[in-house]
């Protein structure tokens, strides 16, 4: 800071001999570069961010028209003015107009040294490209130095960044274009922000391109390890973005929750039916083991009937496992228009011999209907009004009633029992879920639940202790 404030004087004392041009392009200067230093153009690549100005464009080209002390003055005034604009910190206003004064008094400086040539002579450009390459190293080294040392960091992480040589090349090449076309014709030179403009949205286009295959090489070897590992609880990290890589990523760590819900409910399933269906196949190895070889008519008729009762269940069992595996197909539905008061009455006529009068339906809305499959969804309410029946005293009401939505129709089945256990709610609707009752296959509720999502609705249960439950269906409304 000291330092700049000593060039800055110096080059103050040859601002008397200015003439009116040069009052002009010390303001035109100053302006031009307060408003680069304010709106940088500003790249993101991995974690880095890159800060793209026009200053030494700017800059460059002005060392080929204007006297050394305009240009100098100007890049004080206007680096002031950007940093203000920037509400910067007093501390870090003063050290970079320091840098910046400093440094392009070091390319003033090797520009003389050189003979200052004109801008229409190729000497002229290798002489600024020269004054420009001193005006880098002060920025990159001198006060790369400085940094490294009151941060105490590494030098090479504050000094000669990656892209900032890339920079400079283009910064000179268009302040020396921008020279000419002054030279040539001044009303020309805004067309140069046309090339600028697209060449900076190629270069954005570029690093997004980039970007994005650096992400998806990313998600390829996260798919890799987990295709490898057969672990589908790894998820993809590290890509919490809002593009569409970010999306990407989100949509695929969806689909592995999917697959993972999917293969453990797949397990679990084989597990439970392969214990279900076990107990019956013991059960008769067991009688037609200790039989006799010349068994009696009455041990022998004992026999065929215990053998045919489990059977029967083990029918029982497999017809349940296919109706939940066929139920939960969306392709299996056999959708058409259905008129809701039509509908609870069928349903009604094939309950009620069920439950002995215990049944009351409350009426739907008049003209009330819904598309969907009437077979199935009368699957799914008779095993509703099923279990209410064997989980509640006799002659108590069970209650069948649907209830119109903003987004579709609930059918509930309530009743006046106990209500279930504690957290019995979470497991009511899963494949072989019994509780402490023993009778069934423990795959009515299950089924019932796989018709509504087959539907694209859902089934559940509002649980009230002491008093009863009313278990419920909902099927969103579908035009088509």
């Amino acid at each position: 800071m000291a330092a700049g404030a000593v060039a800055a004087a110096a080059w103050l004392q040859g601002a008397g001999a200015w003439s009116a041009g040069d009052v002009l392009a010390w303001a035109g200067i100053a302006t031009a570069t307060a408003v680069s230093e304010r709106f940088p153009l500003e790249l993101h690549y991995r974690n880095e961010r890159a800060l793209y100005s026009l200053s030494d464009a700017l800059w460059t080209g002005s060392m080929l028209l204007v006297a050394p002390s305009v240009l100098a003055l100007a890049v004080v005034a206007g680096v002031l003015a950007g940093q203000v604009l920037h509400r910067r910190r007093p501390v870090k206003i003063a050290f970079n107009a320091g840098q910046l004064v400093l440094g392009i008094t070091a390319a003033l400086g090797v520009f003389a040294a050189l003979g200052s040539p004109p801008a229409d002579e190729p000497a002229g450009w290798l002489a600024v490209a020269v004054a420009m390459a001193a005006f880098l190293a002060v920025n990159t080294v001198t006060v790369g130095a400085i940094i490294a040392v009151a941060e105490r960091r590494p030098f090479r992480q504050v000094a000669l960044a990656t892209t900032g040589v890339l920079q400079w090349l283009g910064n000179v090449a268009v302040g020396i274009l921008g020279a000419l076309v002054w030279i040539a014709e001044p009303r020309a030179l805004p067309l140069l922000l046309v090339p600028l403009g697209l060449s900076h949205l190629a270069y954005r286009g570029w690093l997004r391109t980039i970007q994005e295959r650096d992400w998806m090489a990313r998600m390829g070897q996260a798919a890799e390890v987990i295709a490898t590992s057969g672990d589908l609880g790894k998820r993809i990290t590290g890509i919490e973005r809002s593009d569409a890589a970010g999306r990407l990523a989100t949509s695929l760590n969806d689909m592995l929750a999917r697959l993972e819900g999917s293969f453990v409910r797949e397990r679990t399933f084989i597990r439970e039916s392969s214990h279900e269906l076990r107990t019956p196949i013991t059960i008769c190895r067991g009688y037609l083991d200790v039989l006799p070889p010349d068994p009696t008519p009455v041990r022998l008729l004992e026999t065929v009937d215990v053998v045919r009762d489990e059977l029967d269940r083990m029918t029982r069992i497999v017809d349940d496992m296919c109706d939940l595996a066929y139920m939960e197909d969306p392709a299996s539905l056999r959708r058409r228009q259905v008129a809701l008061d039509r509908f609870l009455g069928e349903v009604a006529g094939k309950a009620r011999p069920l439950l002995n009068g215990r049944l009351v339906i409350e009426p739907a809305d008049a003209g009330a209907s819904l598309r969907a499959d009437d077979r199935r969804l009368m699957q799914a309410l008779i095993n509703l009004i099923k279990n209410a029946r064997d989980h509640t005293p006799a002659k108590t009401p069970i209650r069948l009633r649907v209830v119109g939505e903003p987004a579709g129709w609930r059918f509930e089945v309530a009743d006046e029992g106990g209500g279930l256990p504690t957290d019995a709610e979470r497991h009511v609707f899963e494949p072989f879920y019994k509780g402490t009752d023993s009778r069934g296959s423990g795959l009515g509720l299950a089924i019932v639940s796989g018709i509504a999502r087959a539907h694209g609705g859902v089934a559940g249960v509002d649980n009230r202790r002491g008093s009863g439950a009313t278990f419920w269906v909902r099927i969103p409304r579908c035009e088509s």
